[in-house]
């Protein structure tokens, strides 16, 4: 998986797999995939009820596929899992993919 489109469809696949929510952008509990910066930008809130198994298992996956990614936790208690994959490669970002503290490994 080189391409960013491939990389960023395989992570909005997963996070909808192991969290059990749609991949649907207009969704508001949904895995949303977006053009964002230089790259594609993977986010999905999370509840409070996420166990840390599949928290560190999203998190191991995100290491070996994402660019950048994190877990995001608000004041207000909500959070969200997000993942970006540069896309430097791209001659023109989508607005959208169809259906859909930070790790940095630059």
């Amino acid at each position: 998986m080189t391409l960013p489109t491939t990389r960023a469809t395989a992570i909005a696949a997963m996070l909808s797999c192991a969290l059990g929510v749609p991949l649907d952008r207009d969704d508001p509990v949904g895995v949303r995939t977006e053009a964002h910066g230089t790259g594609i930008r993977v986010t999905v809130p999370v509840s409070r009820a996420l166990s840390e198994g599949i928290r560190l298992v999203v998190l191991a996956f995100l290491l070996r596929t994402a660019d950048r990614f994190g877990h995001s936790v608000r004041p207000n208690g909500t959070a969200v899992i997000w993942a970006d994959v540069r896309a430097a490669d791209l001659p023109e970002l989508p607005d959208a993919l169809p259906g859909a503290g930070t790790g940095d490994r630059s």
